[in-house]
């Protein structure tokens, strides 16, 4: 009898290993944080049992891009240039700790409801809101966001070498990396230190990176070459996760998936603030990690990564002109494993395998908008959880084998207490910027 802390009996397990193995009736067991064993009817014992029959068992959700944004629905509908200088750089010089650790808790709190065990943020007061994530007990990657030209306002050098060196590899769940913010925004000199930095402690770095046809553009005149190629000759490609790729060139790709860069691709972002469309498909033949984000709540705006893959899948089908683009399970993988590879754990998460941890998500499938569910050679329980599934239909979310939400009730966070600290923060930072008109 195999003795365990956790299991999930009953459920149709969604492995998302290389073979896309889908398990009816399945148990999981859990041990120590990690996964011990997967099968029908295991002889096993728990402190622990959860009854997940009618449910679906996925590994967590890897949001490979995001930033812990406090104010969203807020000066919409403006182009990315406008919608910048109006919003996020007046933002960005206003924002106090006290705004970060509301914000951190309200995204927490979202990504915890919809199935999300594994969060990359690149952002500020990044110091404040790590203690949040030892709380809320999410896995994340942390990156300080850092500008040197332009309206933007970063983290200091001083500030996110600090944080930096304070928590790169320091805690189970929780990883620091350099956010220098994008070609336009960080000039040759700040990302070879980001590069020094990252080397000199063992982590990595992450930008935006050909986000819009602007970037490549003001980019190719400064530089005389776009900014893939401009980071490769400074010798910073290599390990880097972009976050966009929606105007990467052949070449672009190429060089890329020769420096082992990633890419995140946010459909959500990309469309609502007219950036393009990320040519997946090509990403992914030209062999560069590809992972899936929802982007900050300011430009999306939520945190539902079925939705997200849902839409990433959407819309390669519109764009390409055809139905079998990104089908289902290629658009699950990019939220889970997908996600797992370009941020550099797909040893430890992304699918549910034994030895890797026990990140789960357990989706009720008996809602009337999940109907009808097949179970055998005719399954169609992954297309159900991409193209029926939301937010809403996550019943438990698990980290490290730990409860975060269980039946749809948190364990780890006060969401009573986070509403009103996201009230007060919300009316203040909102009260340092100008008001809000239709833009013209």
């Amino acid at each position: 009898m195999l003795s365990a802390d956790l299991v999930l009996r009953g459920g149709s397990v969604v492995t998302m290993d290389a073979a896309g193995t889908v398990l009816p009736e399945a148990d999981v067991a859990v041990a120590d944080g990690a996964i011990v064993a997967v099968g029908a009817a295991l002889e096993a014992e728990a402190a622990r049992v959860l009854d997940v029959r009618g449910c679906a068992v996925t590994p967590g959700f890897v949001n490979a891009h995001t930033h812990q944004c406090l104010l969203r629905g807020t000066k919409e509908d403006r182009p990315l240039e406008t919608w910048l200088d109006e919003l996020c750089f007046p933002m960005e010089h206003a924002l106090q700790p006290s705004h970060t650790v509301a914000a951190a808790q309200m995204n927490q709190i979202e990504m915890i409801r919809s199935g999300t065990t594994t969060f990359v943020d690149m952002y500020r007061h990044l110091s404040d809101i790590a203690p949040i994530v030892d709380r809320s007990g999410l896995r994340a990657v942390l990156a300080p966001q850092i500008m040197d030209v332009g309206n933007g306002r970063g983290e200091t050098w001083e500030e996110a070498e600090d944080f930096v060196r304070a928590w790169a590899g320091q805690h189970p769940r929780i990883d620091a990396w350099v956010g220098p913010h994008a070609p336009y925004t960080v000039h040759a000199e700040g990302y070879l230190r980001a590069r020094r930095l990252a080397d000199e402690v063992g982590t990595r770095v992450m930008t935006h990176l050909c986000e819009t046809r602007f970037e490549v553009e003001e980019v190719t005149r400064r530089e005389g070459v776009g900014p893939v190629e401009w980071l490769d000759r400074l010798g910073v490609l290599d390990g880097l996760l972009g976050a966009h790729g929606v105007w990467l060139s052949d070449d672009d790709r190429e060089r890329l998936a020769r420096r082992g860069a990633s890419i995140v691709h946010n459909p959500s972002s990309n469309m609502k603030l007219a950036s393009g469309v990320a040519e997946v498909g090509k990403a992914k033949e030209a062999g560069v990690a590809v992972g899936l984000g929802t982007d900050s709540v300011l430009s999306n705006n939520n945190l539902d990564m079925i939705e997200e893959a849902r839409l990433a899948s959407f819309l390669q089908k519109v764009t390409l002109g055809d139905a079998t683009a990104l089908p289902a399970a290629e658009a699950l993988r990019l939220a889970t494993m997908g996600g797992a590879e370009a941020i550099g754990m797909a040893d430890r998460i992304g699918s549910i395998e034994v030895g890797k941890r026990a990140d789960l998500v357990v989706i009720s499938l008996e809602a009337a908008h999940m109907w009808p569910v097949f179970i055998g050679e005719q399954t169609n329980i992954v297309e159900q959880i991409v193209y029926s599934a939301s937010a809403a239909d996550v019943r438990h979310t698990i980290v490290d084998g730990v409860p975060l939400m269980l039946d749809r009730e948190l364990l780890t966070l006060d969401e009573a207490e986070a509403s009103e600290a996201v009230r007060r923060a919300a009316a203040d930072l909102i009260g340092t910027l100008p008001p809000t008109t239709p833009y013209q």
